[in-house]
């Protein structure tokens, strides 16, 4: 039992500096939608330099420790979130890993740089890690040892690790659940567009978010050191390892993660102390055998998919646009030019490199299927390369010649794809590429430790193909050989890239609905992306085992396959000359900078830096050189124009469809005598390339209701949006009271300007109806101001606001504009939803509003409740003003063109107007 209850003990201890990472890992994904692998990096930079305080300079503990967490890696924080971060909100799931890699592999290396620097060009007495036998810590040192009953043992090192758990949890309690800035993150978590319309700046939220999480990351880096040493391996693999906390917490809960890491260090305690299983590197696969496990039962999306797009980006030159002869010549004279300097400038050595840069570009070329064509990002590439390259090795051993060999270990690197692609090709996003992860370690750690599969330490000789005419060993040769290979890796990939299973790959990659309701079969799509990349990886692998004539299991482990996929997107994941240069440089820049001090760590910060480039331009180097290109020859192309191109005509007015006088304009139509509170001008807006609002023009004065009426896909929902501060108009002209609002975002206007109840309730569903409140009304009075308009709130004030019925979150949604009436409220679809009784209460809310000045705009599809509020009304089809002025002069004509595009036979432009109360009565027939 006492082995039992110190093995616990032990496991806490470890259990919480996973918490600790997974808890920060947890909030910035939350806040920001970036998973930071980079917090390895923070952790082992702030423990570093608490070294150098510490140990090189003398400074005491507490300064140091004070220096390092409380100043260092906040302020590191905020850095990565302003120039890094913040940029790739919007990027792809693989960009915005690739960033964080490239700080999981650049911030240690910059340290150990700078010191080999300092200490080499200022002769300055720094100590480096080699020198230190003990690495100081938070504790005593050296430290205390405690015994506890019956042979229970403690030391001063695990009781500041178990101390900085509590602490940790705590603070992180206490900000998330009782601080302003708290509530405010948990509102951007929410639903980031409602909590910028309610003033909340998701941009502050996220920088808070950044700054805790790398502050929690140095005091797990100081904490660690005494323990473990201060080695970057180390500090790589407790990140890696604390990722099934976050799983288990779903990527949401911060006490479950932190939970999570304490039962996850218990547990890979307990199963190295108690199974006794003679493979090296079974207890560091525990962990990411329950992360797989976890993946496969909580990673899966349960939400709605109906509808969703592609989140990345069609590539900035799409190279169809380019001719066929040119992309052949350019590959010729790059072809040309290796065969070239091989035969005359290259000497042994760096032929051999280059035969090994070529063979690492096949491997890549695998990327370019999963992630560049199929969409899905597969961290366990380097498990495709070792089961190819073994099963050569083996055959090989075995007196089979080198083509059957080879071609058995791409069959074998093809099954092992399908079977990862069978568990995991229902994830998506993250969970996908975090389950492939988790096998790629697995198969390092356990797989591949098997003496019958490795052959030990030893591994496999997987010598040079003796073809005859030429001699491969030779690397010149090898590089000939490696070229036609490539040349035809090439072939292929493009091949399928243009072929009808390469196109139905794009599709699913789109959209799974949309290509299954075009009859394809997405999971078997996906399992043959799979299939075809991880034969790709293993046909490269063998190549790469040749070129180096020998395949050990410690020659490509999980942390290189990250370093292969963010060397790739770099450059271009989707255009196989970024996975032929990725290739290249991985072998032959680490020899081309040899010259330099530290060579090694100096290639791994221009790798950061790398990253840092990809936050400006996520679609890599290349798509950024072919972006420049297309837009050169654009502005020539419209120079060119302009000089020689007669001036357009002007387009055609929209119809209008008034009904009696003369046709208004959709502006004049508007205007009143007083100072307007909205003034809407020339109005474009929409969504990337595609333009929903072409011009449009309103006015509304204080106190004035007008309803904006049009059918579904008019355009309604947008220009609520962009009037609302939450689509950036490309044209035109938004003033609220006089004040040019149109580039200012929603959550940094005054707070009595414009308030907008958007279209399927503007609450935050996972915060209590007390906190939806407090977000707009920060005073308790004007809080129960609110629950007296709404007395069911008041009783419901303690529940999750998305538990509520659908007629009290409307009531929520409008309940702080009533408390603080704005100048403009903007009601996007009210009744949406509702049932007769308490649509009339919303619309009885709406009137109030306007009896106190706020002016309304209220955009309907039906218009009865509409037009008993409003004065005023305008008709928007297909993104014009097509009719505007008072609601009396509305009648079945007028209503039945704005709807159905098409005017009945008795709407002329001369018609008499009917009268008010029969007009009113033919619109509402009409609409409803």
């Amino acid at each position: 039992m006492t082995e039992f209850f110190n093995l616990v003990v032990a496991g806490l201890v470890t259990g919480a500096l996973y918490a600790i990472l997974a808890s920060g890992l947890t909030l910035t994904y939350q806040t920001s939608g970036v998973f930071n692998f980079g917090q390895g990096g923070v952790a082992f930079s702030t423990a570093y330099l608490f070294f150098q305080l510490n140990t090189g300079q003398g400074l005491p503990v507490v300064p140091s420790a004070i220096l390092c967490v409380g100043v260092f890696a906040p302020a590191l924080g905020w850095l990565l979130h302003r120039i890094l971060f913040n940029p790739l909100r919007d990027a792809s799931i693989a960009a915005r890993m690739v960033a964080t890699l490239g700080l999981l592999i650049a911030l240690p290396a910059l340290c150990l740089w700078i010191t080999a620097m300092l200490r080499e060009k200022a002769s300055l007495d720094l100590p480096t890690v080699e020198d230190v036998f003990r690495f100081p810590g938070l504790g005593p040192s050296p430290k205390e040892i405690y015994k506890l009953g019956n042979g229970l043992i403690l030391d001063s090192d695990k009781l500041a690790i178990l101390g900085a758990a509590i602490f940790s949890a705590l603070l992180l309690w206490y900000l998330v659940r009782r601080t302003r800035i708290g509530l405010e993150m948990r509102a951007s978590v929410s639903r980031p567009a409602i909590a910028a319309l309610r003033g909340v700046d998701p941009d502050r939220a996220s920088a808070v978010s950044w700054i805790t999480s790398c502050g929690l990351a140095g005091l797990v880096g100081v904490l660690l050191a005494p323990m473990f040493g201060l080695a970057n391996f180390t500090y790589n693999t407790l990140l890696f390892v604390s990722i099934p906390a976050v799983v288990l917490a779903r990527f949401a809960s911060i006490p479950l993660a932190m939970a999570g890491g304490l039962l996850l260090g218990v547990a890979q305690n307990l199963v190295d102390g108690y199974v006794d299983l003679d493979i090296t590197g079974f207890p560091t696969a525990v962990p990411f055998i329950i992360l797989f496990l976890l993946l496969f039962f909580f990673g899966a999306e349960r939400g709605r998919s109906a509808g969703t797009t592609l989140e990345e980006k069609p590539p900035a030159e799409d190279p169809t646009e380019v001719s066929p002869w040119r992309r052949r010549a350019l590959w010729g004279v790059v072809t040309v030019g290796l065969l070239s300097y091989t035969a005359w400038g290259a000497t042994d050595f760096w032929a051999g490199l280059l035969a090994e840069g070529l063979a690492t570009a096949i491997v890549l070329m695998s990327f370019t299927v999963v992630t560049g064509i199929g969409g899905m990002v597969s961290l366990a590439q380097v498990a495709f390369v070792l089961a190819g390259a073994f099963t050569t090795g083996i055959l090989i051993s075995h007196d089979v010649p080198y083509l059957p060999a080879l071609l058995a270990g791409v069959v074998v690197a093809a099954l092992t794809g399908a079977v990862i692609a069978l568990p995991t090709r229902r994830l998506g996003g993250l969970p996908l590429a975090l389950s492939t992860l988790a096998l790629a370690f697995i198969g390092q750690n356990l797989l591949f430790q098997i003496r019958d599969i490795s052959n030990g330490s030893g591994g496999w000789a997987i010598p040079a193909p003796d073809l005859g005419i030429v001699d491969t060993a030779n690397p010149r040769w090898m590089v000939v050989m490696l070229l036609v290979l490539l040349g035809l890796t090439i072939w292929l990939v493009h091949a399928l890239r243009t072929s009808s299973t390469g196109r139905a790959m794009l599709a699913v990659r789109s959209s799974d609905v949309g290509a299954q309701t075009n009859g394809i079969a997405v999971g078997r799509m996906k399992l043959l992306v799979f299939v075809i990349s991880a034969a790709i990886a293993g046909f490269g692998g063998v190549l790469l085992a040749t070129t180096r004539g020998r395949v050990t299991n410690t020659d490509y482990d999980a942390f290189l396959g990250l370093v292969w996929l963010a060397t790739t997107i770099t450059f271009s994941i989707r255009r196989p000359a970024g996975a032929v240069l990725a290739g290249l440089v991985a072998a032959l820049a680490p020899q081309a900078f040899e010259n330099i001090p530290d060579s090694t760590h100096f290639m791994q910060i221009l790798f950061g830096l790398g990253a840092i480039g990809l936050a400006r331009d996520p679609d890599g180097a290349l798509a950024a050189i072919g972006r420049a290109t297309q837009q050169r020859r654009r502005r020539q192309a419209s120079s060119t124009a302009g000089a020689t191109s007669p001036a357009p005509a002007a387009p055609s007015p929209a119809v209008a469809v008034p009904v009696g006088g003369d046709v208004p304009t959709a502006a004049g139509a508007l205007e009143t005598a007083v100072e307007p509170v909205l003034r809407v001008r020339g109005l474009h807006a929409g969504y990337n390339d595609i333009e929903v609002l072409h011009g449009v023009d309103l006015v509304i004065g204080p106190g004035e209701a007008l309803a904006l009426l049009g059918s579904n896909g008019a355009g309604k929902t947008t220009l609520c949006a962009a009037i609302g501060g939450l689509v950036t108009p490309t044209a035109g002209i938004i003033e609220l009271a006089g004040e040019d609002v149109t580039a200012i975002p929603a959550q940094r206007r005054r707070r009595d300007g414009i308030y907008l109840a958007p279209e399927g309730r503007g609450i935050f569903p996972d915060l209590t109806v007390e906190e939806n409140l407090t977000i707009w009304l920060r005073d308790r009075d004007e809080r129960d101001r609110a629950y007296e308009a709404f007395p069911s709130l008041a009783r419901r004030r303690g529940q999750a606001a998305g538990a509520l019925s659908g007629g009290e979150q409307q009531q929520l949604t409008l309940a702080p504009a009533l408390v603080r009436p704005p100048r403009l409220l903007i009601a996007d679809e009210p009744s949406l939803g509702l049932a007769p009784l308490v649509t009339e209460q919303i619309f009885a809310a709406l009137g109030q509003l306007q009896q106190q000045g706020t002016a309304l705009l209220i955009a309907e599809e039906k218009t009865r409740n509409a037009l008993s509020v409003a004065g005023r009304a305008a008709f928007l089809t297909v993104g014009h003003i097509t009719w505007a002025g008072p609601t009396s002069e509305l009648d079945t004509e007028a209503l039945a063109t704005a709807y159905l595009g098409t005017a009945t036979a008795g709407a002329t432009a001369g018609a008499a107007a009917a009268a008010p109360a029969t007009a009113a009565t033919a619109a509402v027939q009409v609409a409803e």
